[in-house]
């Protein structure tokens, strides 16, 4: 599983990646917000680790400029306990907030705790399964493989089922470079098309997308 660790003091940084390491996920640590946001889109993290105060910003008022980071698992680590970071934390969609400081085993347990619902077979209705670890659909015992993008596309819309995800998060999300519109909608064509079932992926006019 990669993560992202995003922590200004240097050797807390070191000492949590050396730890997350040891505890099999792939890390990728940041000092600041301006490198992170120059990579995360190429790493596709599972999770990302932040503290609250960067030297060149605030972590939690950059989710609400860049809508797609709620579509990622965050959890907030901070020595700044005020009951209003952690409020805005949770409501930014953070799935868990650990104050400063901190032990090791803590932090690997709220870690496994957040994926430990985490099913590599999903069903999506009655008639169709889709194997997170293959990246395949499994539709009536038949195997049907999806491309990368048509997998993450999949995965960002069941993740939040029920919820319409915007087209601007979605493309921000997918691609790493700015694409038009269109762009989203052949991918989310090919993927009904795999599905074999238009309903299950519903259109929300000038909204985005959203599987109930």
């Amino acid at each position: 599983m990669k993560i992202i660790l995003i922590e200004d003091e240097e050797s807390l940084n070191i000492a949590l990646s050396m730890f997350l390491k040891s505890e099999g996920y792939d890390v990728y640590s940041f000092s600041d917000l301006t490198p992170f946001f120059e990579n995360y889109k190429k790493i596709k993290p599972e999770l990302i680790i932040s503290d609250i105060s960067l030297p060149d910003g605030n972590f939690l008022e950059e989710i609400k400029k860049h809508p797609e980071l709620q579509y990622i698992k965050i959890m907030v680590i901070s020595g700044n306990t005020d009951v209003k970071n952690i409020k805005e934390a949770f409501n930014l969609g953070a799935e868990d907030f650990i104050k400063k400081p901190f032990d090791y085993e803590e932090l690997s347990i709220r870690i496994k705790k957040i994926f430990k619902n985490h099913n590599e077979i999903i069903s999506i209705n009655k008639e169709i399964l889709y194997d997170k670890t293959n990246k395949n659909l499994i539709i009536d015992n038949n195997i049907i493989p999806l491309t990368k993008k048509e997998s993450q596309l999949l995965e960002i819309l069941l993740q939040n089922r029920g919820k319409v995800v915007s087209n601007s998060a979605l493309i921000n999300f997918l691609w790493e470079d700015n694409v038009s519109l269109n762009t989203l909608n052949v991918l989310v064509k090919r993927l009904r098309k795999k599905l074999g079932c238009k309903d299950i992926i519903k259109t929300k006019r000038d909204l985005g997308y959203i599987i109930e």
